[in-house]
């Protein structure tokens, strides 16, 4: 392919920098744009599939990721990596009453400096959350693709409906995690012609049935649960969008019943001693759950406890299509989910768990009974789970949709300089 290229020497320190033209044969030059470089879904699914882009595709990868994280050396490990550092600092200068206003100006200041000199043949924004980058990179691009992981409360509360009115329109495509994003994208005008769906996909370790049974003793020891416990477990971010009052709520529902005493619960996730930890406490406390019930902040060793649950409870109110049942399906774990919240049913279906009616807490601690009383019924979802994620749920089945989904980006017509 022959394109026109601009070679610039780059970065904040190069007032004096230089362009020329010159005709190249170059691989597609595109920017991955991501929100943070910490564990959470999005991020992680980025990484993996750009690990899988890098083996499997002609694409030159550059990388732009907002600000520092666990995770940031891997993305070096791929490509060429900037970060976006928060650029609060500059408006110390100012008086408060002026901060708010000049905010945006000055993060599109500090955005253009870092990528100055430099243009690409498409931008692949990841996620809402980069949203306020989509103005500045716009005139760097002749292209520009947006993954859209978020539904229409996490949307408006992250853009707001101008925002969104003003910059979807900018998108020559769309990529959807589930049906339930789509319907979200269409309600806000876009075209179904301009989107792809592609579902999100997770490493799959085999693993043996010794090997799960140490490492649920371990974790139970290290939880002073005893051995014979029935582990409801859950992963992610806590917070009102995610659930977590609710699964407390399911908790104590269950600790109430006849069979109370058999089961725990554990949530996977969150900061250490954050605001919505120290919430979740206060429940435990006041609930009187601190026997059965407790937390374990983000780790990079997730897959441990995985392998010590049971059943896995996605208690989220909206979640497009989480990751975090993928990982819990892989380890033959079935899900319980609400009706109506996201990308969840769409999963588990008819096969890979059970599905409560929205925020029905009665129904959701009856599921968790259900499959509590029937190690049938138990290992056959579960079963059904781990063929879903290893069939359809891994990135050699998702990547080439994506790069499909590039491809077809960069043949529209037109494009933005």
């Amino acid at each position: 392919m022959v394109v026109f290229r601009y070679t610039a020497l780059e970065g904040p320190i190069a007032w004096g920098y230089y362009s020329r033209k010159e005709i190249v044969n170059a691989k597609p030059r595109i920017l991955f744009v991501c929100h943070a470089a910490t564990r959470n879904g999005a991020t992680i699914l980025l990484l993996n599939t750009l690990r899988w882009l890098r083996e499997n595709s002609d694409i030159e990868i550059e990388i732009l990721v907002h600000g520092g994280g666990d995770l940031l050396h891997e993305f070096k490990a791929i490509g060429r990596t900037t970060v976006l550092r928060n650029a609060a600092f500059f408006l110390e200068a100012f008086p408060h009453g002026m901060r708010a206003s000049l905010k945006p100006k000055v993060e599109s200041l500090w955005l253009n400096l870092l990528m100055m000199g430099r243009k690409f043949d498409l931008v692949y924004l990841n996620t809402s959350a980069v949203a306020a980058d989509v103005p500045g990179l716009a005139s760097r691009a002749k292209r520009m693709l947006w993954h859209i992981h978020e539904l229409k409360y996490a949307l408006q509360l992250t853009m707001g409906e101008a925002m969104i009115r003003d910059l979807f329109p900018r998108m020559d495509r769309f990529v959807a995690v589930s049906n339930a994003v789509q319907d979200t994208l269409r309600s806000f005008g876009v075209p179904q012609d301009k989107m792809d769906m592609v579902r999100g996909s997770v490493p799959v370790n085999e693993f043996t049935s010794d090997d799960r049974c140490v490492r649920r003793r371990k974790v139970l020891a290290q939880l002073g649960w005893p051995e014979d416990a029935f582990v409801v477990g859950a992963c992610g971010g806590m917070g009102w969008r995610k659930g977590t009052d609710l699964f407390l709520q399911i908790a104590r529902q269950i600790r109430n019943g006849v069979n109370g005493d058999k089961f725990r619960f554990l949530w996977v996730g969150g900061a250490v001693k954050g605001e919505e930890a120290l919430r979740f406490d206060h429940d435990v406390r006041l609930f009187g759950l601190a026997k059965q019930c407790c937390s374990i902040p983000t780790t990079g060793n997730v897959m441990d406890y995985y392998k010590a649950m049971n059943v896995f409870a996605l208690t989220s109110r909206e979640d497009p299509f989480p990751l975090v049942m993928l990982e819990a399906g892989a380890c033959h774990v079935p899900t319980v989910c609400f009706a109506e919240s996201g990308g969840g049913p769409e999963y588990v279906g008819d096969d890979a768990g059970l599905i409560a009616p929205y925020l029905d807490v009665a129904a959701f601690a009856m599921h968790l009974e259900t499959l509590r009383s029937s190690i049938e019924i138990r290992s056959r979802m579960g079963d059904a789970a781990a063929g879903k994620v290893r069939a359809g749920h891994v990135v050699e089945t998702q990547g080439p949709k994506i790069l499909a989904s590039i491809r077809k980006t960069l043949a529209v017509g037109g494009g933005k300089g």
